[in-house]
């Protein structure tokens, strides 16, 4: 059941990475333009998340296999949903002026998105494994 139900948030991940990055076309706020480190990092994240919450939440919903898939679906949607609310949409500078100060802007994006990704990383791993160990 353990690999049955890894497999069903494996899944689910990557179809809601894939939907996020090409589909909507979201871009990780230090990465610039990369889809593939945008794809990545919200699979990471979206893998995590559906994980922890589904250790700690009751099943709920019809079972595949031994795997209750749509408490994972769910999860899954309701962090996409905050991914995006959360992400500011990018655009080009219109000045030579207004580029630099963004650059400088996403120099310190990055540094706080970088150290919020691995504090939540962190979290959400100790999450899993108190699950396991409770």
């Amino acid at each position: 059941m353990f690999w049955i139900e890894l497999l069903t948030i494996v899944l689910f991940a990557v179809a809601l990475a894939s939907i996020l990055g090409w589909g909507f076309g979201w871009r990780h706020p230090a990465g610039g333009d990369g889809v593939a480190a945008s794809i990545v990092f919200l699979f990471v994240i979206l893998m995590m998340a559906m994980w922890a919450f589904g250790a700690w939440l009751p099943p709920w919903g019809p079972v595949w296999y031994g795997a209750p898939w749509l408490t994972f679906l769910l999860i899954g949607l309701f962090v996409s949903l905050l991914i995006l609310a959360v992400a500011t949409p990018t655009r080009r500078p219109r000045t030579p002026a207004e580029a630099a100060a963004e650059a400088r802007k996403e120099a310190v994006a990055a540094t706080a998105f970088g150290a919020f990704f691995w504090i939540l990383l962190l979290g959400l791993l100790i999450a899993v494994l108190v699950s396991f160990l409770a």
